[in-house]
């Protein structure tokens, strides 16, 4: 008989126990359909960007092309405006990853130059720097969309080249990879900004050469020998 009263106590401690856990999926389980959802409009806003541009940019558009109510849309993001914000940083973070990650793991000397040009490249030559670029011309308009997207964007860019001055100041005074990161990433967003009038890969190749020959000269100066890449 006296085992039925310890045997209730561990039911019910066990019944407990499941309801704590079914609390804690259900909560789960909720992070991640509202993780989902904002996913999925982030994922059709730069769509809706690629294809319209930010005059053609509403939240009508993006519902339609996510697939979603309107309600879904207004329960993660009450403005259009918090919508911009949320798809800027997320291309933004998509950059820094990316970038921060290929500076760490640039570990040949001879291959710094063309992997910084390449990271350089994969952003300002990319699929979405044109939607960034068009963001942050069109909110000139909005002077205190302007302030955050600026903002935004200054702690995005920054840090990676921040990363890139971290991996060159190994092989050269700081001050002057801080210049040549400087110079490196200046040249190919000056070049995509061209690519909407003039897009010439040819002649792109061989300011890219020279490019290089300037960056080794500017070492030589400093009395800096700068290893030859191995084919």
């Amino acid at each position: 008989m006296e085992r039925y009263p310890l045997n209730t106590k561990i039911s019910s401690n066990k019944q407990s126990d499941k309801a704590d856990a079914d609390v804690v999926n259900a909560s789960r389980s909720q992070d991640e359909r509202s993780l989902e959802m904002r996913s999925r409009l982030i994922s059709a806003s730069i769509e809706v960007l690629r294809e319209r541009g930010f005059s053609g940019f509403s939240t009508e558009a993006v519902v339609q092309n996510a697939g979603v109510s309107r309600g879904a849309l207004l329960h993660h993001y009450r403005h259009k405006r918090d919508l911009i914000l949320a798809v800027h940083e997320h291309l933004y973070q998509i950059a820094v990853d990316k970038s921060v990650e290929g500076a760490e793991a640039a570990t040949d000397q001879s291959k710094i130059f063309d992997e910084m040009l390449r990271d350089a490249e994969s952003f300002f030559l990319g699929e979405h720097f044109f939607s960034v670029l068009d963001i942050v011309l069109s909110a000139n308009t909005d002077p205190d969309l302007k302030t955050e997207i600026l903002e935004a964007s200054q702690k995005a860019r920054l840090p990676i080249e921040a990363a890139w001055v971290k991996v060159m100041s190994k092989y050269m005074p700081p001050p002057l990879a801080e210049n040549l990161v400087y110079m490196t990433f200046n040249m190919v967003r000056g070049y995509a900004m061209r690519t909407l009038w003039d897009s010439n890969a040819e002649k792109y190749a061989e300011v890219t050469a020279i490019w290089k020959t300037m960056m080794v000269d500017a070492l030589k100066r400093e009395n800096i020998d700068w290893p030859v890449e191995q084919s």
